[in-house]
């Protein structure tokens, strides 16, 4: 489980660094970091409250302080493991597949409530976090909290163009990635699994997610072939 301290930008340059030295030279510099932060805010009013919109591990690993947090929806984008991550749950030869959002859809989740003295620090952590390999791009989106509210809401949406982004892969080569890929930061199936059990545990009925529990399970326990994976085109490299 991530903690805070992980998040500190100490922390995450040394994991830049180590990404830079292996090869994977599109992890984002504390100097690109923070130009993306400031060009994200250029919209938010100092002062005010804001919400962040979390899909993945953020919704059952925030590692920040909020101030409320409300299970809420968001149309026109939809969970999607679309890309590949050699570092953290995976390896260079059998890369991990992460979540993004990806455009078409709906997608429930999470809202967190920033109140404006938590805005710099608690976001800044965040930024740390999702920001680290310039696989995402920050985004406002529309959001209906369950209570029936609706507000804005940043959260990190797929760039496509980005050489790690590998779209929407076959049910059957997505969940051999996820059932066997592990990293320094454990397995790729416990990133889904948790994600899972937290969407379930919200009251969310996400049948993507669910096929690819099953579909693991399968994998893991032998009642699936498993399918052959190419090694062309996933190994990861510069942008």
């Amino acid at each position: 489980m991530l903690k805070r301290e992980d998040l500190t930008s100490e922390n995450v340059d040394q994991i830049v660094a180590d990404a830079h030295k292996a090869g994977y030279h599109f992890f984002l510099s504390a100097a690109e970091r923070a130009a993306s932060f400031k060009t994200a805010m250029a919209r938010y009013q100092p002062g005010d409250e804001l919400w962040v919109f979390a899909y993945g591990s953020l919704m059952w690993n925030p590692a920040i302080e909020f101030a409320e947090q409300q299970p809420c929806r968001v149309d026109g984008w939809r969970r999607s493991f679309c890309f590949w991550m050699p570092m953290g749950r995976g390896t260079p030869e059998l890369p991990g597949l992460m979540l993004a959002l990806e455009q078409g859809g709906a997608c429930e989740g999470i809202a967190y409530r920033l109140s404006p003295h938590q805005v710099e620090s608690e976001l800044g952590l965040v930024w740390n976090r999702e920001m680290l390999a310039g696989i995402y791009q920050p985004a406002w989106v529309p959001t209906t909290l369950r209570d029936g509210r609706t507000v804005t809401a940043i959260t990190f949406v797929v760039d496509a163009a980005h050489c790690q982004y590998c779209g929407d892969l076959p049910m059957e080569r997505a969940a051999h990635h996820i059932a066997f890929a592990e990293g320094r930061r454990g397995a790729c199936r416990d990133y889904l699994a948790n994600t899972a059990a937290h969407a379930r545990a919200l009251h969310i009925h996400d049948p993507y997610l669910e096929e690819l529990v099953e579909r693991v399970a399968g994998l893991r326990d032998g009642a699936y072939v498993v399918p052959t994976v190419q090694a062309e085109g996933e190994a990861v490299g510069e942008a």
